[in-house]
């Protein structure tokens, strides 16, 4: 792995990474890399990427990456009381730990063997990005911390151990959307960063059709095609996940009306609110508050 800025290797001449670092390797920018990636998010907020989903994290949360998958974390750096004004500025710390270990390193010969079969089927499911159990996460940091500390010769039985005890607790079903998508190119990287991040720093807002377009060189209807080519759903649908996710979170964290909640996660129409809300949650606002409250 490159650019591990600022980050504290805590394990050494292994054929795996494990870092500690107070910033992602990636800053704000789609990437894919040969290794799978295990991320936990000691501290922090802020929204993750792969594929054709993107949604909010916070502390405590860990997730597992497939190999050779593009992905984009983009974490705050403070929070506001006021998104639209920016008023209210407090910092977010950010503590991440990163496990990156390379598959192919194992071997064809090795990972055919019967044993690996919820290795193999674990390896396929992370393409789409899995987020952890947490009736096992306490579980995989002890792995975690055995590796830090271990002999070199153990190192890999507890990998191995580890990723194994990810596989055993997930159904292992892969979800990818069906609908045929071009494979990326880092033309495509660059362009979904920006396409991603603008569509970040201002959903709030109304965002037209023609400057998102803009923003990668393109008239609005290349640009259409172009995003659903690559990610297999349109543009308006990703805008209202976005929009949607950030609902969920000040439903969660703050008290404010659903109608105040409306307007700052970019709808204009509350029956248009509650009615893309209930679709990606299956509860209406209030409802979802309230069973969060419980």
């Amino acid at each position: 792995m490159k650019d591990f800025f600022g980050q504290t290797l805590k394990v050494k001449n292994s054929t795996f990474t494990l870092a500690e670092a107070e910033v992602y390797h990636a800053l704000n920018s789609f990437h894919a890399h040969q290794e799978m990636e295990l991320i936990y998010v000691k501290s922090g907020e802020g929204t993750f990427s792969i594929d054709n989903t993107s949604r909010r994290i916070s502390s405590d949360t860990m997730i597992l990456i497939g190999a050779n998958t593009p992905h984009m974390f983009k974490f705050e750096t403070n929070r506001y009381y006021d998104y639209a004004m920016k008023h209210g500025k407090t910092p977010i710390p950010l503590q991440l730990l990163t496990l990156h270990f390379d598959p192919n390193k194992l071997g064809n010969d090795f990972l055919l063997l019967p044993e690996n079969k919820i290795l193999v089927q674990l390896m396929a499911v992370a393409k789409n990005g899995m987020t952890v159990h947490e009736n096992i996460k306490s579980e995989i940091i002890d792995h975690l911390t055995q590796l830090e500390n271990c002999p070199n010769y153990s190192q890999l039985p507890i990998l191995l151990q580890l990723l194994n005890k990810i596989g055993e607790s997930n159904e292992l079903a892969n979800t990818q959307n069906e609908e045929s998508k071009k494979p990326f190119k880092k033309i495509d990287e660059t362009r979904l960063t920006m396409i991603y991040l603008y569509t970040m720093d201002n959903f709030y807002k109304e965002i037209k059709l023609k400057d998102i377009a803009n923003i990668v060189h393109m008239v609005p209807n290349a640009f259409c095609h172009y995003f659903r080519s690559r990610t297999g759903r349109s543009y308006f649908d990703f805008l209202i996940e976005i929009r949607i996710e950030n609902a969920c979170k000040l439903l969660r964290e703050g008290n404010d009306s659903v109608t105040s909640i409306c307007n700052d996660s970019g709808f204009s129409n509350l029956s248009n609110f509650n009615r893309y809300f209930k679709l990606q949650t299956g509860k209406s606002p209030v409802n979802y508050r309230q069973s969060h409250r419980k």
